[in-house]
């Protein structure tokens, strides 16, 4: 069973579904609705910004040591003390990066802004230690570490949000450093699960390990750094570009973004599963067109019922969920939900492309998409506002998916599988007829959207979208 690749998603789903819809929904989304959008959109401003620079911080270690690690285990001993130096020597170059730029931007003034720059070289540590992990395919474990940061945040903050007894006080100061805690707690648990992976470690500096390394990383870190980019320059642009109504703008989009982000680690989830997969497999051509087949069919039966019951409900959801969102909220919703299309299939192809080290497709590619998005950005946010950042968004996303499918057709020698496509298009059709007759009937959304996907699921199996082979595949 534990060698199931669907065992392994759907155990990694489970495990997120559990705890993090918690987190973005009960006590993320609560901060905002009781600090209101001005306040925690300027702090969703912030924490992107120190976001930007990660690069720094993960500098490609993460998919190198995903990749390299996944094709030999026994490398890990050697691998992890070099891997570990370059980690810490790009954490210095992070530190001084965000500071200076936080200082020419104003950002630096604000008081919860250390914390956020030190939660973020905590939380890089973590997925750092965690891809040491999960490229020993211990996906379980990978899984749960992946939650216990959100986990012991609830805990906390639950603590600050519950008006009696009030122990702590709720601002975004206090908030931040409940976050700081639980990482901290988080990073030491990874350190310790990390170092019973080998019994024998190489802790002497190898100058010339050390330099292969930083040199083999640079393509991933360039990978890394331009995708940061078209993922988080939005909210910093819209902070910046629309003058005193640009925090609050940035907290009606920040609104959105907190589910599109949420259902995004669906695919996420999935993408960390598939990469060590292709490593093993990446020489054996026949075995890697039918991972991507299964990879592609399980998310489109995900991504379709989520995004089309999305868009139906897109108002219900976003009254439900929010005090002061405007009316034009539901749109940036819908938009920001069709882009888990695009992204959600870049998570199927990106992570094949990566093991591949298919650099001079992904690196310009990624390039182009950044000064598409920071181009779109720059003409539709003074003139929509969030809702142009929205639409930059999902035209950056579909460029790239569209740049990704050929190349992956061309390098595997992909063929049209029109019966498929035929079976997929009735699958569309179907969820859609299912999420129109269900929003007839106006039962309550939350209800509506369960059912809708129970339907969906069945559909799947009935079109053979879920077929034999998906639930045999091995992740070994």
């Amino acid at each position: 069973m534990r060698q199931s690749f669907l065992f392994n998603t759907f155990f990694a789903l489970l495990v997120n579904f559990i705890i993090k819809p918690i987190w973005i929904f009960g006590i993320d989304r609560t901060v905002q609705n009781e600090l209101g959008s001005h306040e925690y959109g300027l702090y969703f401003a912030v924490f992107n910004f120190t976001y930007l620079f990660q690069i720094f911080l993960d500098f490609g270690l993460q998919n190198y040591t995903q990749t390299e690690i996944s094709l030999d285990n026994s490398q890990f001993g050697k691998l992890f003390p070099a891997l570990l130096s370059s980690k810490l020597l790009m954490t210095v170059i992070y530190l001084l990066l965000s500071i200076t730029a936080a200082a020419a931007l104003g950002y630096i003034q604000y008081d919860f802004f250390p914390w956020l720059v030190l939660n973020q070289i905590l939380l890089s540590f973590n997925i750092f230690l965690r891809a040491n992990i999960n490229a020993h395919k211990l996906f379980i474990k990978d899984a749960i570490l992946s939650s216990l940061d959100k986990f012991l945040m609830i805990i906390g903050c639950s603590i600050m949000i519950l008006p009696h007894p009030k122990m702590i006080e709720l601002n975004i100061s206090n908030f931040v450093w409940i976050q700081t805690i639980s990482l901290t707690v988080t990073t030491f648990v990874c350190i310790y699960f990390s170092l019973q992976l080998s019994t024998q470690f190489y802790w002497r500096f190898d100058k010339k390990l050390f330099k292969r390394i930083i040199v083999s990383t640079i393509p991933f870190a360039i990978i890394y750094f331009l995708m940061t980019v078209y993922y988080r320059i939005d909210t910093v642009m819209i902070e910046k570009m629309l003058g005193t109504k640009g925090a609050y703008e940035a907290g009606i989009y920040a609104q959105s973004y907190r589910i599109m982000e949420s259902v995004n680690n669906i695919g996420y989830i999935i993408a960390g599963i598939l990469l060590p997969i292709f490593a093993n497999k990446i020489s054996q051509i026949d075995q890697v067109r039918k991972i991507i087949l299964q990879g592609f069919n399980i998310m489109l039966v995900i991504i379709v019922p989520i995004v089309l019951g999305g868009a139906f409900y897109s108002k219900e959801i976003i009254s439900t969920l929010y005090k002061d969102a405007p009316q034009y909220s539901s749109s940036i919703f819908t938009i920001l939900l069709f882009n888990f299309v695009p992204v959600g299939l870049l998570y199927v192809f990106g992570p094949l492309l990566t093991v591949k080290k298919s650099f001079r497709i992904m690196i310009p590619s990624l390039f182009i998409a950044s000064l598409l998005n920071i181009g779109l950005n720059y003409i539709l946010i003074p003139q929509n506002g969030a809702l142009g950042a929205a639409y930059a968004t999902f035209a950056t996303q579909i460029l790239m998916l569209i740049i990704y499918s050929i190349a992956i057709v061309a390098l595997f020698k992909i063929h049209l599988n029109f019966s498929l496509i035929f079976r997929v298009l009735l699958f569309i059709i179907t969820v859609y007829a299912i999420n129109k007759l269900i929003y007839q009937t106006e039962i309550l959304w939350i209800f509506a959207l369960f059912i809708s996907g129970m339907l969906s699921l069945i559909s799947a199996l009935l079109f053979k979208i879920i077929t034999k082979d998906t639930l045999f595949l091995k992740i070994n």
